[in-house]
């Protein structure tokens, strides 16, 4: 019996040992949402209570609108949204889980199977066609309802015994409920077609060869369909997560579905649309945040940027066509000073090759700058992607994609929406994530994401906390905030800042390499729900300790955790580092001659092509790229301001001043 008792609890604490670590959970609110629907149902936008369409019907949820088209669908229930969908034909995705219109779990979700999301078509004129000229559909003009969809997609697996359905309903058929309410008259629905859950989104592209699968479906019941008023409709079964720890209960059973189309004049074979789109967002221009202060920017300006970007582009026909394509850059509201031709290319179609591989195209480069030259608090950049193609494609809404580029007072890797959650589960321990700042600065507080939980009344103690750098990973601890409890908040801007009663001076002294980590430690097993940008992955920079050792996130959870420090303008120290400018000069300066003359500091090796020199215009444009030496030949840039910046490559010493040219 003893035997028994002492390998019961040696058995329970390899069991807890294993359970306490990092785990990433899916939603249980979405903050978004539920400020959108807020100021939607404020602003009086309404589904029509009556509303008939005609012939083709088609939606690819490129209008980000966070609800439906309300002129093609007459329900609310879906959400979308460029988050959620991975790799899809086209940019943006209707998304189907747990959460209701207004960004709640549905008041019926439980472990055991309900019913959730339905995302209903308006009245559809399947009767006729209005063009060349009004006549009745028949048979003969062979209808089929086509669409893509995706299981989990970033958000969490479908259940096994889940599933994703799509129905029909004809407009002369009803369902009459009595009950002691009285007499309700219902739609009748017709089941057409269903995929149960149970598979991951990698292995559902393993099957299918893609990350989305098409269906098509005929309707040939012309006696019971081909009427005016008919309706479609597609609705998801749902089930919560039946955890032991109350609080872990979310949101699951994550469905996308993409490029809906229903017409006459199709075929089985009818698997391609004539359409070349974007099919993901613009990314931002920076290599390693999404947003950052403009003050740390500038001291790393060319390392700071990416050297080219990803873009996704697809052509849904089965022949080959042309497009060309650009982006632009621009300040505020200002004229764009930026501007990269792509050219003119034949695309290949998606079904059989994917996405675009034209190098002009998917790998855009970054031949520009951000201005260095600034001394704004806030700068805003806004970059549009333009693709020009056949004025006959079907779809124009997904030809344009735009990315906002924001310099503030804060460090974010994420985008603000989260798509899941992170958390110690089942342990008490810590939580860091590592910054690299360029120049010394002043933390001023730090902001968090905090997702909505079911047991969300209950009191949460935490410390925030913040870290040096010991060999990689989190060091001493340099300050904190003592028991401070997360704090929820239903508005667009879902972060809530924890302020410092002092700020504290990062500098190198106290932060070798200027490596900061910010974040909490927790002493009790409460699940603190922290938002997860599952679309950014920066998992590199975050790290879990809940034995005594820290730990890198890894691949398998992947993203950026929502926790932004703020940083000030102020430096407290009063004493600004001396500038390595101080020790490069031009001369002459300003330059008249069209000679450059760039003298190095006397330490610096300059061994034969180990020092490369780039000349910017104010704007940022990049101008001149060589390698340094004594003279540079400069006599073709116009008067103006510029900037040389002078890297060593031998030792990675940087060094940049500003020059004028008469």
């Amino acid at each position: 019996m003893r035997l028994k008792l002492i390998m019961s609890i040696l058995l329970f604490s390899l069991c807890l040992s294993a359970w306490s670590q990092e785990k990433i959970y899916s939603l249980e609110y979405n903050g978004f949402l539920r400020a959108k629907s807020h100021l939607l149902k404020s602003a009086g936008y309404l589904y029509p209570d009556t509303l008939t369409i005609t012939l083709p019907v088609f939606d690819d949820f490129s209008v980000i609108s966070t609800w439906p088209d309300k002129f093609i669908w007459a329900d609310n229930f879906t959400y979308v949204n460029t988050d959620f969908g991975v790799n899809p034909p086209t940019i943006g995705v209707a998304t189907f889980d747990a959460i209701d219109e207004s960004g709640t779990l549905y008041s019926n979700a439980g472990p055991y199977q309900f019913e959730a999301d339905q995302l209903t078509s308006q009245a559809i004129r399947l009767d006729s066609i209005f063009s060349p000229f009004a006549r009745a559909i028949n048979v003969s003009d062979s209808v089929y309802l086509s669409f893509y969809y995706q299981p989990q997609g970033r958000g969490s697996m479908p259940a096994k015994r889940d599933s994703l359905i799509l129905e029909f309903h004809s407009p002369a058929e009803f369902d009459t409920i009595t009950s002691s309410s009285g007499t309700q008259i219902n739609p009748k629905w017709h089941y057409v077609w269903s995929t149960p859950g149970g598979t991951q989104v990698d292995t559902f592209a393993l099957q299918h060869n893609s990350y989305f699968q098409q269906v098509l479906i005929p309707i040939t019941d012309s006696s019971r369909y081909y009427k005016n008023g008919f309706r479609f409709r597609f609705r998801n079964y749902a089930s919560l997560a039946n955890n032991y720890v109350p609080d872990w209960q979310s949101n699951g059973d994550q469905w996308n579905i993409d490029v809906v189309y229903l017409n006459t004049g199709r075929s089985i074979q009818d698997s391609v649309l004539k359409d070349i789109a974007f099919a993901d967002r613009a990314p931002s221009m920076l290599k390693r945040f999404e947003a950052m202060p403009y003050r740390q920017y500038g001291e790393n300006f060319v390392e700071e940027m990416k050297d080219t970007l990803d873009i996704k582009i697809a052509n849904l026909d089965e022949v080959n066509q042309n497009a060309s394509y650009k982006y632009s850059v621009q300040k505020d509201s200002q004229s764009p000073f930026k501007t990269y031709e792509g050219g003119t290319y034949t695309l290949f179609p998606f079904s059989t090759n994917g996405y675009s591989s034209y190098q002009p195209f998917s790998r855009p480069p970054v031949n520009f700058l951000y201005s260095p030259f600034e001394n704004q608090e806030k700068i805003v950049y806004h970059t549009t992607h333009i693709l020009t193609t056949d004025p006959s494609m079907t779809v124009k809404t997904n030809d344009t994609i735009r990315f906002s580029q924001v310099f503030s007072n804060y460090y974010a890797y994420d985008d603000g929406t989260a798509e899941a959650g992170v958390g110690l589960n089942g342990a008490s321990g810590s939580y860091a994530i590592r910054f690299d700042l360029n120049v010394s600065d002043t933390l001023r507080g730090i902001q968090f994401y905090f997702n909505q939980v079911l047991s969300g009344s209950e009191e949460k103690y935490f410390d925030i906390t913040v870290w040096n750098d010991s060999f990689g990973k989190p060091g001493n601890i340099i300050k904190q905030l003592n028991e401070v409890t997360p704090t929820m908040s239903d508005s667009l801007n879902t972060y809530h800042t924890y302020w410092f009663d002092s700020p504290l001076v990062m500098d190198a002294l106290n932060f070798p390499g200027l490596i900061f980590y910010v974040g909490w430690q927790q002493y009790s097993i409460d699940n603190l729900n922290v938002g997860l940008d599952r679309y950014n992955d920066s998992h590199q920079n975050r790290f879990y300790n809940v034995d005594g050792n820290w730990q890198m996130s890894d691949n398998q959870h992947a993203g950026s955790l929502m926790i932004r420090p703020v940083v000030g303008k102020v430096n407290p120290l009063g004493i600004a580092p001396k500038p390595i400018n101080q020790e490069i000069k031009i001369t002459p300066n300003p330059v008249n001659n069209g000679e450059l003359h760039i003298i190095l500091p006397t330490e610096w090796n300059k061994e034969p092509n180990s020092i490369l020199v780039s000349i910017f215009s104010s704007s940022g444009s990049v101008q001149l790229n060589s390698v340094w030496t004594e003279t540079i030949d400069i006599g073709l840039l116009p008067p103006g301001l510029y900037l040389a910046s002078v890297v060593n490559k031998q030792t990675s010493e940087k060094a940049t001043i500003k020059f004028v040219v008469l």
